[in-house]
């Protein structure tokens, strides 16, 4: 009788398919001070995958630059193992801690909505 780690167990097919996918998301992130390197992972820390996208939180305007340029070839080391077609993250997002909102289009809907509501209710 040989013994299965528990990796092979969850992978082997018994589990829903979204759960699946969420253990390969988690294996492509283990793998993310591999991709960028030590000094750069003290920089940068990946935070969370969603829909795909590798959320990224990066410290300092010119680390988010090199990991900006190196984005292919990170995704490439991210994705080992996955099929091209069916690659487990597509693109990666990088967000300052100083500006947790930054450059998404949610948060500026919602500042709009807020600032004319504002206005409205004022006059």
């Amino acid at each position: 009788m040989g013994f299965k780690t528990l990796k092979d167990i969850l992978m082997g097919g018994r589990l829903p398919q979204a759960f699946q996918k969420r253990l390969k998301e988690a294996e492509a992130v283990s793998r993310w001070e591999a991709a960028v390197g030590p000094i750069i992972a003290k920089h940068a820390q990946a935070l969370r995958v969603e829909n795909a996208v590798l959320h990224v939180e990066v410290g300092h305007p010119i680390w988010r630059s090199e990991l900006h340029h190196r984005r292919r070839q990170i995704l490439e080391i991210l994705n080992q193992g996955a099929k091209d077609e069916s690659a487990i993250l597509k693109d990666l997002h990088f967000s300052d801690p100083r500006n947790p909102g930054q450059g998404t289009k949610k948060n500026a809907k919602a500042a709009a909505t807020k600032i004319t509501k504002n206005t409205t209710s004022a006059g």
